[in-house]
C-alpha cells in the first residue's frame, strides 16, 4: 500500500470516539430540554463520579449528596462543556471541587476505610479479592497524603489517563505522575517495613 492510499483511508472509529460522539449529542439534547438524555447522562457517570467522592469523603450519604450536588452544578454550566473532550474529566473536576467545598466547610476530614467494587469468578473469590482490595486502598489512605492518595485514585481506581488525572485535579501531567511515583514508593516502603 502506498503513502497516497494509506493517508486516504477512513481512519477506524475506536470506542473513545463513539462513546464521544454519544456524550456529545446526550449533551446537545439536555441543552434543548430533553430530560431523558439528562438522565441518561447521570445513569453513564453516576457511579464513578459517586465512586470518586465516595473516597475522598470516607461516607456514603455524604457522597451521594455531593454527586447530586456535582450533578446539578455540571447541569447548570453544560453550556460551557467542551463536548470534544471527555465529558468524565469536567465531571470529575466538579466532583472534586465540590468534595473540596464540603471538606472546607466541614473543616474536618472522616477517616474511613473506603469501599471497593470487585469482581471475580465466584462469590468467594470475588470476596476475597474485595477485602484485599479495600485493604489495600485503606493502607494507602492512612499512608499517603491526600494528593497522592487522590492521584493514584484517580489514575488506578478510576482508569483515568495521566493526562485526564492532572485534568481532572487541575495539576500538571509531571505532577501527577510525581505523585503516583511518590506514592508507589511510599507504599512499597511501608510494605518492606511490615516484612
Amino acid at each position: 500500500m502506498n503513502s497516497a492510499t494509506a493517508s486516504s483511508a477512513p481512519r477506524a472509529i475506536d470506542d473513545s470516539d463513539m462513546s464521544q460522539s454519544i456524550e456529545a449529542e446526550l449533551v446537545r439534547e439536555t441543552l434543548a430540554g430533553s430530560s431523558s438524555a439528562a438522565r441518561e447522562l447521570v445513569r453513564l457517570f453516576h457511579r464513578p463520579i459517586f465512586n470518586y467522592i465516595n473516597r475522598m469523603v470516607g461516607q456514603s450519604q455524604d457522597a451521594e449528596d455531593l454527586t447530586q450536588e456535582t450533578f446539578v452544578k455540571a447541569f447548570r454550566s453544560l453550556d460551557r462543556v467542551d463536548t470534544s473532550r471527555p465529558l468524565v474529566n469536567w465531571l470529575f473536576t466538579i466532583a472534586r471541587r465540590t468534595a473540596l467545598n464540603h471538606f472546607r466547610s466541614r473543616k474536618n476530614f472522616v477517616e474511613l476505610p473506603p469501599e471497593a467494587a470487585a469482581e471475580g469468578p465466584g462469590p468467594r473469590q470475588q470476596t476475597e479479592r474485595k477485602e484485599r482490595v479495600e485493604n489495600l486502598w485503606a493502607k494507602a489512605r492512612r499512608i499517603l497524603n491526600p494528593a497522592e492518595y487522590e492521584a493514584l485514585w484517580l489514575r488506578f481506581g478510576e482508569d483515568l489517563t495521566m493526562e485526564e488525572a492532572a485534568h481532572a485535579t487541575g495539576r500538571s501531567i509531571p505532577s501527577i505522575k510525581t505523585l503516583i511515583y511518590r506514592a508507589r514508593q511510599r507504599m512499597l516502603t511501608a510494605k518492606e517495613s511490615l516484612l
